[in-house]
């Protein structure tokens, strides 16, 4: 086995670019991995990427496996249904307790959703990441878009979600480091710092303790 060739080495150019920006959103928002060319999962309709969330606390003796999935764009068609991406995974419930217990995690009640940041071009896909997880870092109940919609499409989904705030990122916004927060039920719109936003929002997130 150790002399086999590795699948990273027969990755075309399009599944080659994937991996990296999945790679570099994981490098974007803090989360370690280590990369295992030999993981296999057990369906074969997964593509572009599989993954397995592992953990080292205490308790389980050696690090243990929590979850495990991948992506599987183009599924749904399989069932004559629209061109839909996916993501899934299996998950141990009782591992997964016992994990937060250990790590004493105490889990959130579900809150009115705050702020949906939106993209206003690709080149910005990834500083939305990294604020989206700023905010939930900050108990900022955040969401963004994964289907790679037009701007316009965005504000629907947030406004679809009751988001309370949008925030709109683009390449001017990633150059002068102020972002548009737009209040969607006054239609109030203004420029912010980050530190601004997030004193803002966190005020919002408070009040529905």
């Amino acid at each position: 086995m150790k002399s086999a060739p590795s699948i990273l080495d027969f990755l075309n150019e399009e599944s080659e670019e994937y991996f990296s920006k999945v790679k570099e959103f994981l490098d974007t928002i803090g989360i370690s991995y280590t990369v295992d060319p030999t993981l296999v999962r057990g369906l074969d309709y997964y593509n572009h990427t599989t993954f397995e969330i592992m953990s080292d606390e205490e308790g389980f003796g050696a690090k243990t496996t929590l979850c495990g999935g991948g992506r599987y764009h183009g599924l749904v068609q399989e069932f004559d249904g629209p061109d839909t991406p996916g993501i899934g995974f299996g998950m141990g419930v009782e591992r997964v307790l016992l994990a937060l217990q250990k790590a004493q995690v105490e889990i959130p009640e579900s809150n009115p959703l705050i702020c949906y940041v939106i993209s206003a071009q690709e080149e910005a896909d990834e500083k939305v990441v990294q604020l989206v997880s700023t905010l939930r870092n900050h108990d900022i109940s955040a969401e963004k878009d994964y289907q790679k919609r037009k701007l316009k499409a965005q504000l629907k989904d947030a406004d679809r979600k009751k988001a309370r705030y949008t925030v709109i990122i683009g390449e001017d916004e990633i150059r002068t480091g102020e972002y548009s927060l737009k209040n969607m039920a006054t239609g109030e719109q203004f420029l912010v710092t980050e530190t601004e936003l997030i004193t803002t929002l966190e005020e919002q997130a408070e009040g529905d303790k």
